[in-house]
């Protein structure tokens, strides 16, 4: 162990504690072994006290055992009369009060008399301990049983009755309820919280103190560990007190079904008894060491360690330059002594310190009042002393200086001598700023040492490259400069200025700067620009001035005056620059920020910005007429954009030719064009200027070798009736003109108001619509499709509901064209796909099939961002087939499916998709056109379907669409079947299934689920 860093206190108690240590053991272990003789002792008594308790059970079995076998041998026993019990079984009753009664038992088993009347028959058979009675003829001890003549839970003894000849004539029987039996065993005198306990051969308890009923004919192991016999055990029980068990076996020698008794008795008080001892011994064993110790200590800390303690305070003192002074003196004479040594030493070198510190004072005094650094270095470019912030840097030449500069260094002080001076400059940086030194190196006469000065010279190397940098800035900027006296003579010019001007230097110099004029400002330009340079000092703005050759170029110019020290002008310097082409390019891009390219006519951007104008100049009225040409995009599909663009610069010639009667002709956007004009209040004026517009149109346009005849669509708004800003009025008008388009096309219409509410109400419904999407507004309902033939219910369509806050159960016809037309038709489709999935998944978790129909837009279809291609891994993902799932599209998207369409159809019929077209036969279908895209159903519209009872033309046509679709192998469905007439009707013609509110009107997913439970087939 290592001890050599240890103080005298650690070293003196580590001491003791190795003295100690060995008395502690000895006295530890002498209290555990009183401790186990104390344990051992009232084990011991324990024992004796439960072997007590089984000598005065077995006795009380002995003498159960010994009265039986006196009744057996009795001759009114032997010779017993059937029915009559003899007197002698009552006496035997009252001698022993733990018996409740006592009968006498035929070897078949039946009571032959009893003490405890009974009005039936009683038969003991099935009793194991009668048969073992019979069987070994001897006497037995019966288990836990509700005895049948006392009615309550008893253990009971036999013993044969045998004749002369030793044959059994009957089984005498003693009944000992339990509940005397648990009161026997309270009575015995036992320490507080003892517990016993009686169990049978089979373990379960007959007799028990503290006596609890609900115990009894209960396994023993329920209640009580399972020990081994004859064994002592200590355990806690329920509340964590130790206890300690015994399991004794209660054995009458001859005799079968012995019993056990179990005792427990509180061991807790004994340990603790035993505990308390040994923990009082030890606490009076350590008092006594700790009485030791502190002695110890006080005379450790009186003698020794506060004089140790004063000696380092004087030391303490002496680092710190203070006098040194014995706060008491020792009671060793030792200590004594070298304190007063320590004393006069102490004194004598704090003079001489002092005398020292006031001259290195001076030298330092000296030295701060320098702004430089200093340090005295030795031949080998040790520093012995060093001054200032630079010096500082380090405690190493080395990392203090570059180490080229080091070297140098070095190599100087090598060949260091009194005339070897040396001067050098470096530079540093340092967070991210470069500082320049200058360094001189001088030899200290009559010593092998040199004194290196330091200055920081940044400053001044910042100041001689500005004035380098200025000087270059003036002669190298693209920036034309021009220098002049207080009254405008020009003294000097940059190259710049010649490059751009055409004048050479000399040829300007000492001339005022009017040489530069062009006549393009007035007087007062030049007499403000004056002004403001006296007023201010500067001046700055666009100017027009000469080149040398004549020609005219703008620059931007800004002035400022440099003033002497008595504040007065003394220069002024001009900085140019050429913003010709800057101006001209300017130009360029506004006129392409507000004109179209194509058709320079003028674009959105200068529409608002002219009608804004209009509108702020107060009650002017006006009026736009926004057309939008007819079929524009056919001609665009068809013949490209090449024909397009050249028909649209046709169009824009033609519109300009009425700009007469316009305030603004503009194009805003694809085929668009807007009128601006002047407006009255007189409509007949508007209705003239459009059908000029019109007949501006007809004439036949030719480009190339294609002729073309265009027409347009023309809304017209006025302000401030319509609108009173730009956007409204635009607005108002592109409601018209879709209004002209509803009514024909080639033609115009006026904005109205009922224009504006539908808008509004539009608006307000594709508001409610976002909100229904993010606040999940949506739900499907399902309405059972039915097999005709057999009237299961075999599919079900998946109808979309908006279940609104305020309005209630919203059908889909009222939202879902706009839906579709802002293509939130996508998402709502994605909505309706997983729900069906997730119900589809329900209804077969009830072991029923089903297949679901859901209806998908043309829009999903068509639109970029399709996500149709999702669905057959979202299908696996479910454990869901794709033939589950039937795919309801429209005749329009059959029979104009573009390619994008019909692949992606393509796709999902490859993939497993049934697919049915809806509402068959109100387009133009065809079947042979509908075989071969591979369609599974038709569902015949429910027009066709209302008339058939009444119409025979509507049943030949619902006959032959039937017909023929099965001549295709297509089946069909038939929607909207309300009465048995129709469904008899639609049946005989061979309608494969049928759908509508006769079978069952569309409902929520719960219900369905309900329904299909409890209608497996319906009735008819």
């Amino acid at each position: 162990m290592i001890i050599s860093n240890l103080s005298i206190p650690q070293r003196f108690y580590r001491l003791l504690f190795l003295i100690c240590v060995p008395g502690l053991l000895v006295i530890f272990a002498q209290l555990l072994d009183e401790r186990a003789e104390i344990l051992e002792q009232s084990e011991h008594h324990a024992l004796l006290l439960a072997k007590h308790i089984v000598a005065v059970q077995s006795t009380e079995i002995t003498d159960t055992k010994a009265l039986l076998t006196q009744l057996a041998n009795h001759e009114s026993v032997r010779n017993l009369t059937y029915g009559q019990c003899p007197e002698l079984l009552s006496h035997a009753r009252l001698l022993s009060a733990n018996i409740a009664n006592i009968g006498i038992v035929a070897p078949n088993g039946d009571v032959i008399c009893s003490l405890q009347t009974s009005t039936r028959a009683i038969n003991i058979t099935d009793r194991e301990y009668f048969q073992k009675a019979l069987s070994l003829e001897q006497f037995t001890i019966g288990q836990f049983q509700q005895d049948r003549s006392v009615n309550q839970a008893t253990v009971n003894f036999a013993m044969p009755v045998f004749d002369d000849n030793n044959a059994i004539l009957s089984i005498l029987v003693a009944v000992k309820p339990l509940d005397r039996w648990s009161h026997t065993l309270a009575k015995l005198p036992l320490p507080q919280g003892s517990q016993v306990m009686l169990s049978d051969v089979n373990q379960n308890i007959i007799a028990q103190s503290p006596f609890n009923p609900a115990l009894l004919g209960t396994p023993s192991n329920a209640s009580w560990p399972t020990l081994a016999s004859n064994q002592t055990h200590i355990l806690n029980d329920d509340n964590g007190h130790r206890r300690i068990y015994f399991t004794l076996p209660l054995a009458i020698s001859d005799t079968q079904n012995s019993l056990d008794v179990h005792v427990s008795l509180p061991f807790e008080q004994a340990i603790t008894q035993a505990n308390k001892e040994v923990a009082i011994t030890l606490l009076l064993f350590v008092l006594a060491i700790a009485l030791l110790i502190w002695q110890a200590h006080w005379r450790l800390q009186r003698v020794i360690l506060k004089p140790l303690k004063n000696l380092l305070n004087a030391i303490e003192s002496l680092s710190q330059g203070q006098p040194v002074r014995w706060s008491q003196k020792s009671q060793t004479p030792e200590f004594n002594a070298i304190a007063l040594r320590f004393e006069q030493m102490a004194n004598i070198r704090l003079s001489i310190e002092s005398a020292l510190s006031h001259k290195h004072a001076e030298l330092s005094a000296l030295l701060a009042s320098l702004p430089d650094s200093y340090l005295r270095l030795d031949k080998q470019g040790n520093i012995l002393m060093r001054h200032g912030e630079f010096a500082k840097r380090a405690s190493v030449l080395a990392h203090i200086f570059p180490e080229h500069i080091y070297q140098r260094l070095l190599k100087h002080l090598a060949e260091l001598s009194a005339h070897s001076h040396c001067q050098l400059e470096f530079s540093i940086v340092e967070n991210n700023k470069r500082h320049v030194f200058e360094c001189r190196l001088s030899p200290i006469l009559d010593h092998a040492q040199a004194i290196l000065v330091v200055r920081d010279i940044s400053q001044r190397k910042k100041q001689e490259e500005a004035i380098n940098l200025a000087a270059l800035v003036y002669n190298n900027s693209s920036e034309g400069m021009v220098i002049t006296d207080a009254n405008g003579y020009i003294l000097d010019t940059n190259p710049a200025f010649s490059h751009v001007t055409g004048y050479k230097r000399s040829e300007v110099v000492g001339k005022t700067t009017a040489v530069l004029g062009s006549g393009k400002h007035e007087q007062s330009f030049y007499t403000n620009m004056w002004q403001q340079l006296e007023n201010h000092g500067k001046w700055q703005g666009e100017i027009v001035n000469r080149r040398k050759n004549g020609e005219l170029f703008t620059e931007w110019l800004t002035i400022n005056s440099v003033y002497d020290s008595n504040a007065e002008p003394y220069r002024r310097v001009a900085i140019f620059t050429d913003i010709t082409e800057k101006k001209q390019q300017d130009e360029l891009i506004w006129r392409q920020a507000h004109y179209d390219q194509l058709t320079e006519l003028a674009n959105r951007t200068q529409l608002k910005r002219h009608l804004k104008s209009r509108l702020n100049q107060g009650k002017q009225q006006l009026a736009i007429l926004l057309l939008d040409l007819d079929h524009f995009k056919d001609i665009n599909d068809t013949l490209g954009h090449f024909y397009g663009d050249q028909l649209l610069t046709e169009v824009a010639n033609r519109l300009n030719l009425l700009s007469p009667l316009c305030s603004l002709v503009s194009r805003i956007g694809g085929d668009e064009f807007v009128l601006v004009t002047h407006y009255l209040g007189n409509d007949n004026t508007l209705i003239e200027l459009a059908d000029k517009v019109l007949k501006q149109l007809q004439p036949k346009i030719n480009i190339g070798n294609e002729s073309f005849h265009i027409s347009a669509s023309i809304g017209i708004a006025r302000s401030p009736g319509d609108g009173t800003s730009s956007e409204h009025l635009l607005k108002a008008a592109d409601q018209a003109m879709y209004q002209a388009k509803q009514q024909g096309r080639s033609g115009y219409a006026f904005f109205s108001n009922e224009m504006r509410e539908h808008a509004e109400s539009r608006m307000r419904l594709l508001k409610d619509l976002r909100i229904a999407q993010q606040e999940q507004q949506f739900c499907l309902f399902y309405q059972p499709i039915v097999d005709l033939k057999t009237q299961k219910i075999c599919k079900a369509e998946a109808l979309i509901r908006w279940q609104h806050p305020q309005k209630g159960l919203i059908r889909p016809d009222s939202f879902i064209p706009l839906a579709e037309e802002t293509q939130l038709i996508n998402k709502m489709g994605e909505f309706i796909f997983t729900t069906a999935c997730n119900t589809l998944t329900k209804v077969q978790a009830t072991g029923k099939q089903l297949q679901l129909s859901i209806n998908v837009s043309p829009v999903q279809f068509t639109s970029k961002i399709c996500h149709l291609s999702k669905w057959y891994k979202q299908l696996q993902a479910l454990d869901l087939q794709a033939q589950d799932i039937v795919i309801e599209i429209t005749e329009g998207l059959v029979m104009n499916a573009q390619p994008r369409t019909q692949k992606r159809l393509n796709a999902l019929t490859a993939q497993g998709f049934s697919l049915a077209l809806d509402d068959f036969g109100t387009g133009y279908s065809s079947l042979a056109y509908l075989k071969q895209m591979d369609t599974d159903y038709i569902k015949i519209d429910k027009r066709f379907v209302d008339g058939i009872a009444d119409s025979k033309d509507d049943l030949a046509l619902c006959e032959a669409m039937i017909m023929m679709a099965h001549q295709l192998g297509i089946l069909v469905i038939a929607e909207g079947i309300e009465t048995y007439e129709q469904h008899q009707l639609l049946l005989s013609a061979g309608c494969d299934f049928g759908q509508g509110y006769y079978y069952a009107k569309p409902m929520p997913e719960d219900a369905l689920l309900a329904f299909i439970s409890d209608n497996e087939k319906l009735k008819s």
